[in-house]
């Protein structure tokens, strides 16, 4: 459902108010059912807002060893101010969450990995982590398209392992390096401070059709006892290009680099930007998520989309259209050190290929669902958000 309405006699802005409830899910959770929906003060240009809050909720449910399982729960409110002061150079975004996570899997550490024999019970391929989590993010214009993004986030983690899980059973009895790398499993916050330059000339931020948006993120987390056990320090290099040759088709290309020093929580060796990084929806679809843990991740996506068929519905401008994409790429497990018995000795190039539909809604809001085939995929991985993947 989507709805919109005027806000004021005789003036240029509007309140826009989308919402869709989600029944369906993805190849790694399950299904499930919930809700996106954002409520946005535009301002005189339509393309762009004043403000904008966010809301999700999301649970997923399947079945698992003869009975259900809830594989996820996540829930957030987030608030956008894209131009907070009048000299229209600071944009603020604050964000509190709380997720809860009972099916993450593991394998082991390294980018060759093999996926366990067929006789392993599942449960003993996954872990539980349960985290809230508060983020406080401010972006500043410095000149033209130059920003620096600064911020803070905080996190409070707690882990669950069966004793016979392939997760516990390396970190009592396996190599030094992967005991070292997988630490100890015992609750506890991390403080995230981090820093990042960005160059962003996109023509919009939700619906790109040309531009560029580069950016360079540093994240250090501080070891202070008991109550920050982790410290380390988090590299993050992106790119993205996006481009629209024909009028409809939009070509859009990002490549991501992601490194990790230092000693971090063995969960963050499986992602990027707090989602899975080689596997999962929002980074190479089609690979299972948590499938390749390093502290080093290197990959990238094309995605091609075009604008089908434009309506209305309501009174709500809408555009249907497809696309099609091929991501790839690899982990290591540490920058430095070769460890070819976990990474192996190849290329081990790691990818996927598929299509999907996508469902915009006004001028902030889009739909996406998307299917993907890979050598690592069982048999498909199916994805279905809010959002662009990038």
């Amino acid at each position: 459902m989507a709805l919109a309405w005027a806000a004021g006699g005789g003036s240029a802005r509007a309140t826009e108010f989308n919402i869709f409830p989600i029944v369906g899910g993805d190849s790694d959770v399950g299904l499930g059912f919930g809700q996106v929906s954002d409520l946005a003060h535009l301002g005189a240009v339509p393309e762009k807002y004043l403000w904008k809050v966010e809301s999700g909720a999301f649970i997923t449910f399947k079945t698992q060893n003869g009975g259900v399982v809830v594989p996820y729960q996540d829930y957030y409110l987030d608030l956008t101010i894209p131009e907070l002061t009048k000299s229209q150079r600071l944009r603020l975004e604050i964000r509190p969450s709380f997720t809860n996570e009972t099916t993450l899997k593991y394998y082991g550490i390294g980018n060759a990995t093999p996926l366990p024999s067929p006789d392993v019970n599942i449960d003993d391929t996954e872990y539980k982590r349960m985290h809230p989590r508060l983020s406080t993010e401010a972006r500043i214009r410095l000149y033209d398209r130059f920003y620096l993004f600064v911020g803070s986030i905080y996190t409070y983690s707690w882990l669950t392992t069966r004793p016979t899980s392939i997760l516990a059973q390396q970190q009592a009895q396996g190599s030094p390096e992967v005991r070292a790398l997988l630490g100890d499993f015992r609750p506890g916050g991390i403080e995230q401070l981090e820093a990042e330059l960005q160059y962003d000339s996109r023509d919009n931020e939700t619906v790109t059709s040309h531009g560029q948006f580069h950016s360079a993120n540093l994240t250090v987390s501080p070891h202070v006892g008991d109550a920050l056990r982790y410290g380390y320090e988090h590299l993050t290099l992106i790119s993205r290009f996006y481009g629209t040759p024909v009028h409809g088709l939009t070509l859009s290309f990002r490549v991501v680099g992601d490194v990790l020093f230092g000693d971090p929580p063995f969960w963050e060796l499986a992602r990027f930007d707090d989602t899975p990084a080689i596997g999962g929806g929002k980074a190479v679809r089609g690979i299972p998520a948590q499938r390749y843990y390093g502290k080093v991740k290197l990959f990238e996506n094309f995605e091609a989309r075009h604008d089908l068929l434009p309506f209305t519905l309501k009174g709500k401008h809408m555009v249907l259209g497809v696309a099609a994409f091929l991501d790839g790429g690899r982990s290591w497990t540490e920058l430095g050190h070769s460890h070819p018995e976990l990474d192996g000795t190849g290329l081990g190039l790691k990818y996927g290929v598929g299509g999907g539909l996508r469902l915009l809604q006004g001028q902030t809001f889009i739909v996406r669902a998307d299917i993907a085939w890979s050598p690592d995929a069982q048999p498909v991985g199916a994805y279905f958000a809010a959002g662009q993947i990038f």
